[in-house]
């Protein structure tokens, strides 16, 4: 008899185990991908902030950029040469190079943006991994919990069937011979 009562406590066990595997793993994936979507949005706050000193950066340089062109403008008036000629190609050429550099700052701070951009996904698709890894070791655990109990509740039947000496009329032992499990009671 006692070993009846192992087997269902044994059996119990295993469901008790199963449940509180799935609920850990429930945590723990919840935990990744919390873990995931703050490390996600400080890449974005990244990104953010190289976009608005980009746009801070490019307003200063255009900034500069105007008033050097019209220093040299002032300057080249001065000696009245201003219209055509060799000042006006250095000017155009200087002007073209500052918007060249203008560009590839603001290109460089672009891929920068996306970069970051990018990084954010790819922490959220990782914690997301993580979560489903997380849920399938839970599951797994839940698994090997259930069978255990139920392995143990076989073990304590199984003692008690043992321990069955008397076949008697009426008895446990006797139904099961009816049954044709004799070979337990031997």
């Amino acid at each position: 008899m006692l070993g009846l009562v192992q087997g269902g406590m044994s059996l119990v066990g295993g469901f008790l185990g199963k449940k509180s595997a799935k609920e850990e793993a429930r945590r723990k994936a919840a935990a990744l991908r919390a873990m995931a979507g703050y490390n996600a949005k400080v890449k974005e706050m990244e990104a953010r902030s190289v976009r608005e000193t980009m746009r801070a950066e490019t307003t200063r340089a255009y900034k500069s950029k105007r008033q050097q062109m019209a220093s040299q403008r002032a300057a080249y008036s001065k000696t009245g040469a201003v219209s055509s000629g060799t000042p006006m190609a250095v000017m155009l050429e200087q002007a073209t190079e500052m918007e060249m550099d203008i560009q590839n700052q603001r290109r460089n701070r672009l891929l920068q943006e996306q970069n970051l951009r990018q990084q954010a996904k790819t922490s959220r698709y990782e914690g997301e991994m993580e979560a489903q890894s997380a849920i399938a070791e839970g599951r797994a655990a839940g698994r090997a919990s259930l069978l255990g109990g139920i392995t143990g509740a076989v073990g304590g039947i199984g003692s008690t069937l043992g321990n069955i000496k008397e076949i008697g009329e009426g008895s446990i032992g006797a139904g099961i011979k009816k049954l044709g499990f004799k070979s337990l009671l031997q």
